[in-house]
């Protein structure tokens, strides 16, 4: 078990089956990625279930980022499919439920991720050299901006 402290971010990783692979603090709620099983993730918050993967071949976390009275988790999916391996969700803690965006992405895995104001941009390669794919996410919906 490892355990990290960034901020008012606590992240404590497990690699045992049916134990949490990740528990992290995001401000006063409790987020926890469990591996049910082959191809079948859960992220629950406070020991609630909020989401279930079930088609991935493996569902992590990229990061947690703070906006102003809520918090922004970022997660990849990696596919497996050749021409398309990743693809990624956000998950928005602090309003009245949970929201989890549909899935998005170009496919690239190399993510980058700004803040401006209250918006949270996503942007990546797009495949073959294609230029940069974006978007972003306010509200509660993600949109594609490039």
């Amino acid at each position: 078990m490892c355990a990290a402290v960034a901020g008012s971010l606590l992240i404590v990783t497990s690699a045992g089956a049916a134990e949490p692979r990740l528990m992290a603090a995001l401000g006063n709620a409790i987020l926890t990625m469990t591996d049910i099983g082959p191809k079948h993730t859960q992220i629950s918050i406070d020991d609630k279930p909020v989401f279930e993967d079930k088609e991935s071949d493996m569902l992590s976390f990229v990061g947690a980022y703070s906006l102003k009275d809520r918090w922004i988790a970022l997660f990849q999916a990696d596919t497996g499919a050749k021409d398309c391996p990743a693809r990624f969700r956000i998950l928005e803690i602090g309003g009245p439920q949970p929201v989890v965006s549909h899935p998005f992405g170009s496919c690239s895995d190399a993510v980058q991720v700004t803040i401006d104001n209250d918006i949270l941009t996503v942007s990546m390669p797009q495949p073959a050299g294609g230029g940069e794919a974006a978007w972003t996410y306010r509200n509660g919906k993600i949109g594609r901006t490039k």
